[in-house]
């Protein structure tokens, strides 16, 4: 196993050594030499001294031979090796919880392996429940990460740690009930979120170092996870909302667990954002949509986001963000990344998450075979389309009107307004033939249109909406008819 001198130094803290090495310090070290060889760490003498060199990063041993110093490197890269081998094993056997044990004897501080919902595959077991901080407590007891920590570290976690790889974190305590620093790596494939691995900073301060071995852990463990993933159902350590769009079934502790990380509830309306590239089957994609998706999560901190395939899914609550703003959010992003956008309708409830993914999907490949000089399409334009050709329940009525059906759900098929529009839109929108058809006087109706009218988002004066109006309560209402 190849080391970095960081790695070298943190197994030599004990003999107090006086450090001399750059944070970029690469990981390139084979064994220990007495005479300069490439990429192997020389020792030699220096008065009372031993210097133990690699590649212009040293270590000072003070008052030590340079016989006793080589000595003691070349069992520091014994250790290594033998700790690689017994991690690498473990992680063959999928026995995460032995790999995250066997991890302390480098970090020396508490090691922690989550899913992508957060679960805690593996815990050191060094640590008992009380002896960390509040969410190590929480973990111990309930298996997965609180909501406030979540949100925390979800935002704290976007601040990039300069001296650290790219692909890790690190995170100081202090929200939730988060104390202690935590350095996290993102486990992927493709882009797609396995998990997180992470050392907790309780015992002693993490360096640039613990941050190389984290990603080396990390790269073992991401083939094993991702293997696992795809063979056991059993085991999934994909996003419920995921699951949940793949209409494969999720527990309602699950699904109420991932709401309150997202500070969403479940009658909530939910719209869905989904992203392709115009280029497709380039070189280096995957690495381009991997970082797509972290440079989107920046943008929209709010919003949910996975990759499925070639795409990438971005799931938003209308409570905390509307469309409009999404769309100027992501504007520059399409444009410069040559990207494509296919837009749901806001749809009521977690539980229409499958068609709202496929209402962005139909816009998608709609707008891509009709406007392809174009890069947002919302399935609005092509809704009626979609109603055409589609018989599947759920799908029709996740798909009507916007307008129509929130009047639906907030009235039911009985509803004043409900009536009124069915009638105006029936008439041709002649206030005399309403108000004959409804029995009322006209100028009552003239008031009651006027409220009706302000309280749509959509106009009634273009044909495409009215005709996708009247073809939404003619479904709703066959619906009812089918449900009694």
């Amino acid at each position: 196993m190849k080391l970095s001198m960081w790695m070298i130094a943190n197994r030599l803290s004990a003999l107090d050594p006086e450090i001399h090495i750059r944070d970029s310090a690469p990981i390139i070290l084979r064994s220990a030499r007495r005479a300069y060889a490439t990429n192997c760490v020389h020792v030699f003498q220096v008065g009372k001294d031993a210097i133990c060199n690699g590649e212009g990063d040293y270590v000072r041993l003070k008052d030590m031979s340079a016989s006793q110093a080589f000595e003691i490197i070349q069992c520091v890269f014994d250790f290594y090796d033998d700790w690689n081998s017994d991690i690498m094993e473990a992680v063959s056997r999928m026995d995460y919880q032995q790999a995250i044990d066997e991890s302390w004897h480098i970090f020396h501080n508490p090691v922690l392996l989550l899913d992508a919902n957060c679960k805690a595959l593996a815990m050191s077991a060094q640590y008992g429940e009380e002896e960390v901080d509040g969410e190590w407590k929480h973990l111990s007891e309930y298996g997965y990460l609180s909501a406030g920590s979540f949100r925390y570290l979800q935002e704290a976690g976007m601040r990039k740690e300069s001296s650290c790889p790219e692909a890790v974190r690190m995170i100081h305590g202090g929200g939730g009930s988060v104390s202690v620093g935590w350095m996290s790596g993102r486990l992927s494939e493709n882009g797609a979120l396995l998990g997180r691995l992470n050392v907790l900073e309780l015992e002693r301060k993490l360096n640039t170092g613990d941050a190389q071995l984290l990603q080396y852990l990390i790269s073992l463990l991401t083939p094993s996870l991702s293997w696992r993933n795809e063979k056991d159902r059993r085991f999934s350590s994909k996003s419920v909302f995921w699951e949940m769009i793949c209409k494969n079934w999720v527990s309602r502790e699950a699904i109420d667990r991932q709401m309150a990380y997202m500070n969403w509830g479940r009658e909530d309306r939910f719209r869905i954002f989904l992203l392709q590239s115009g280029s497709q089957g380039r070189e280096g994609e995957s690495v381009s949509q991997s970082l797509m998706v972290n440079l989107i999560a920046s943008y929209i901190p709010q919003a949910s986001l996975m990759k499925a395939e070639d795409k990438i899914v971005v799931i938003v609550n209308e409570r905390q963000l509307r469309e409009n703003q999404v769309k100027i959010l992501l504007a520059d992003i399409l444009k410069q990344k040559n990207l494509w956008a296919g837009v749901s309708l806001a749809v009521r409830g977690i539980r229409n998450l499958h068609a709202v993914y496929r209402q962005a999907e139909a816009a998608l490949i709609y707008g891509m075979a009709e406007r392809p000089e174009e890069n947002y399409f919302h399935f609005y334009d092509w809704a009626v389309d979609f109603i055409v050709e589609n018989s599947g329940p759920e799908d029709l009525i996740c798909a009507c009107q916007p307008d129509v059906r929130r009047l639906w759900e907030e009235e039911g098929e009985g509803g004043d307004q409900i009536q009124i529009l069915k009638s105006y839109l029936t008439n041709e929108r002649s206030l005399a033939k309403t108000a004959a058809a409804l029995f009322v006087h006209r100028n009552t109706l003239v008031y009651r249109v006027k409220k009706l009218l302000e309280t749509l988002e959509y106009s009634p004066e273009e044909d495409y909406t009215r005709d996708y109006m009247k073809l939404s309560i003619r479904i709703l209402e066959l619906y009812r008819k089918k449900e009694k």
